[in-house]
């Protein structure tokens, strides 16, 4: 298939640039698969839609403090990291933006004293040791939110707590798994009252999300790599959800990775493995069945496997008929719900 049949136009007053002061206080569009129907719905009424037995589930990764500003030791020259993943508590993997390119063995300074050393190239990602410190707290003590580059504006103390989901516990994320940034206490009370049961997933989100795709043709396109996390408490549920006709509910193209990933490969549970999985139409899914899921960027592998999840040309029809209803999109815009 053609990128360009993944495109569509987006002015920039259509993309949120604050987070909501109540994160349930979001627009909801559900797309009903049967009958090809869109509602305009409020996400704090998102349980009437959840039956109790369906599972729902959510990753648990926690966004890290992932963007640095330094210097270079010897010349004072301006460099920007963004820490794409955290190898050891020595050493991390990152992108790195400079006035003149960075040699091996080049010291930069962050702050006032902690140095790093860049030490490796590995697919064009740079690796850094870090002499003087750990790496948790050169993050901690000089780590900014990583807020996506749609979001034209410095990150700010509203940022720390709203880029972060409330289920957020595992650090290693560079980018918020955004379709559970709508969930709050609210809709977690309505969920419970229901008896409807959450689990969790962990995958660690990588810049990789933001990239387009830059083939003409998608099958030509290498998708990036994620590390995911499936644990035994959650396939159990799984498997008592679809006993009992239950469906799963993906919170995020994040979850719907790391499931599908898992249940392809028949991998073992309570453990770290790697993805690069490029869901794309004629896909067919293993294992979720409806997707709650923000709106995504054009000629995105999101945007794409969102396609995959329903139709290319419903989908696009929706986004359209979401600019008319005026909801934001991206990281803090509105949210779907793809049943």
């Amino acid at each position: 298939m053609n990128i360009s049949d993944f495109d569509f136009i987006l002015p920039k007053s259509f993309i949120a640039q604050t987070p909501k002061n109540t994160r349930s206080d979001s627009k909801l569009l559900i797309m009903k698969r049967d009958g090809d129907l869109l509602i305009n719905e409020n996400f704090k009424n998102i349980d009437k839609y959840i039956s109790p037995n369906d599972l729902i589930i959510v990753n648990d990764t926690k966004v890290i403090p992932a963007r640095l500003y330094g210097k270079r030791k010897n010349t004072n020259g301006k460099v920007e990291i963004l820490v794409e993943r955290i190898l050891n508590e020595k050493n991390i993997l990152c992108q790195i933006k400079s006035t003149r390119k960075l040699k091996i063995n080049d010291i930069v300074i962050i702050g006032n004293n902690i140095e790093i050393k860049f030490i490796e190239m590995l697919n064009n990602l740079a690796i850094f040791d870090t002499l003087n410190s750990t790496v948790e707290k050169l993050l901690s003590n000089h780590g900014s939110v990583p807020l996506p580059p749609y979001i034209s504006r410095f990150p700010d103390d509203m940022d720390h707590e709203f880029y972060q989901t409330i289920f957020a516990a595992k650090n290693g994320s560079v980018a918020s798994p955004t379709a559970a940034l709508h969930f709050d206490q609210e809709v977690l009370k309505k969920i419970r009252n229901k008896k409807i049961k959450i689990c969790n997933i962990t995958l660690h989100i990588g810049m990789g999300t933001f990239s387009p795709i830059k083939t003409k043709n998608i099958e030509n396109h290498s998708m990036h790599s994620e590390l995911y996390y499936v644990s035994q408490d959650t396939v159990n549920h799984i498997k008592k959800c679809k006993m009992n006709n239950g469906n799963i509910i993906a919170v995020g193209t994040t979850v719907a990775r790391a499931l599908e990933s898992f249940y392809s490969s028949k991998n073992k549970s309570n453990v770290f493995h790697e993805t690069n999985i490029f869901i794309k139409p004629g896909y067919n899914f293993k294992i979720v069945d409806h997707l709650i899921t923000n709106f995504h960027l054009p000629r995105s592998s999101l945007l794409v496997m969102i396609c995959a999840f329903y139709n290319r040309n419903k989908v696009l029809e929706a986004y359209e008929f979401a600019k008319k209803h005026n909801y934001k999109f991206f990281s803090y815009g509105d949210s779907t719900m793809i049943i």
